[in-house]
């Protein structure tokens, strides 16, 4: 303590105030100042610093243990004795219960004992604010241990699904979407918006249910390599995140970008792994299947057709003179030409249809769920579609180039495979074309 004392007396009856003072007078340096209410009293300590409180119990504005409450409440770091008329041992521990560090009897105060009763209370405050430091020291580790571990929990099972082979990236990101809230202590008030620019997920991105844009809110973008191709938001719906500022400490900001990092490579392999899947099982020229994936992808829509009895029809298509083109306007003229027709096929045909170059000019088309007349309309409608188009060639004047077709229906009911079907189908073609080309023939 200082060489001087300050203490507030809180004492509503002018009497006991005089003979407190008086007594407060006698104790070698203090100097005291005198409150009548509660009220007052709190004035005086908004205004001035005390080191003890000599507070009355039974105040114009507040009585008995309520008093010692409401004081300690509004001053927690100031060490208060209470100062009562009955010598009741009951009362007395209620008081240090709600905050007071001494009891003493209006009756026996005494300047002789007043010296001690302050060093008393003032230690015993010090020691109790030593001690609630402490807890809220210990408290706040726990919460940020907690914390931290959580983001470590969270980081871990992120990289899991993320790292899952057996997942598509769209399950995984929504994985990830629901697992991010757990890295914070109150998840359940956290929205969380992970968007894809890149065309991996078809609807673009993924989110927590009800999620809600809002100004409290985290995000980073995600890199694939060096590309920008999404952003992770994290919002706090409608108020302050519940921890406070902390929300934003430099360990969540650093936690978010270690989420898009981790996406962000995920996203990246997928991409790669896409591209490794196009050019196993794709044309590079047209963007049509190449042979192999096409026998894979009809086979398995021939078996389908067969399990389920319905019907399935395959189109073999053959341009017309297509050396000619080659030899007159040169490969790059045939090369767009071949990519016109597949270009055009995509738009007649339907999602599950599938095209496929066989090799050369010839393609091979499967028709899921139609049978030989719907499949010859739409052969027909194909033909006519190209004949009537004028495809652009560099360095030379529009071409219009014409195509046969053979068409054959599956024959379930006799188990034939894929390729017997593309072989009546095929016989089609060359009767087609035997007689005058750009026509239709269905199989026999």
């Amino acid at each position: 303590m200082s060489s001087t004392l300050n203490v507030l007396l809180v004492e509503d009856s002018p009497t006991q105030a005089l003979l407190t003072l008086a007594e407060l007078e006698k104790v070698p340096g203090v100097q005291a100042d005198h409150a009548v209410s509660l009220a007052s009293a709190l004035e005086f300590i908004a205004k001035n610093r005390y080191d003890v409180v000599l507070l009355d119990l039974t105040l114009p504005d507040s009585v008995g243990g309520e008093t010692v409450r409401r004081f300690c409440g509004a001053a927690p770091d100031l060490a208060v004795v209470v100062l009562t008329n009955h010598d009741d041992d009951d009362q007395a521990m209620q008081a240090l219960e709600r905050g007071a560090q001494d009891y003493l009897l209006k009756a026996s105060i005494e300047s002789s004992g007043l010296s001690r009763t302050f060093r008393y209370a003032v230690h015993r405050k010090r020691a109790e604010i030593q001690v609630r430091e402490a807890r809220d020291e210990a408290l706040e580790a726990n919460r940020q241990l907690e914390r931290r571990m959580r983001q470590i929990n969270c980081l871990y099972a992120v990289s899991q699904a993320l790292e899952a082979p057996e997942l598509p990236l769209q399950v995984a990101l929504d994985k990830v979407v629901g697992l991010i809230p757990t890295a914070w202590l109150m998840p359940e008030t956290l929205g969380v918006r992970l968007t894809c620019i890149n065309g991996l997920i078809p609807a673009g991105f993924v989110e927590t249910e009800g999620f809600v844009e809002t100004p409290w809110r985290l995000e980073a973008q995600v890199f694939t390599g060096a590309r920008p191709a999404g952003r992770i938001e994290i919002c706090w719906p409608q108020r302050h995140p519940p921890e406070g500022s902390e929300a934003f400490a430099s360990s969540e900001r650093e936690l978010v970008r270690e989420l898009a990092r981790r996406v962000g490579q995920a996203m990246e392999r997928a991409c790669v792994q896409k591209e490794l899947i196009q050019l196993a099982t794709t044309d590079f020229l047209t963007e049509a299947f190449n042979r192999r994936h096409y026998m894979q992808t009809s086979g398995a829509e021939v078996q389908r057709a067969v399990r389920y009895g319905r019907p399935l029809s395959l189109l073999m298509l053959d341009l017309d003179n297509f050396k000619d083109i080659n030899d007159r306007y040169g490969h790059a003229a045939g090369d767009e030409v071949l990519k016109a027709l597949v270009m055009l096929a995509r738009d007649l045909l339907r999602d599950q249809d599938i095209v496929g170059r066989l090799g050369g000019e010839e393609f091979a088309i499967t028709l899921p769920e139609t049978g030989l007349q719907a499949a010859v309309l739409v052969a027909e409608r194909l033909r006519v579609r190209l004949a009537d188009r004028d495809i652009a060639i560099h360095g030379a004047p529009p071409l219009r180039v014409t195509t046969s077709i053979g068409v054959a229906e599956c024959r379930l009911s006799a188990s034939e495979g894929l390729e017997a079907c593309l072989g009546r189908a095929d016989a089609a073609l060359y009767r087609a074309k035997g007689q005058g080309r750009n026509r239709v023939e269905a199989a026999e």
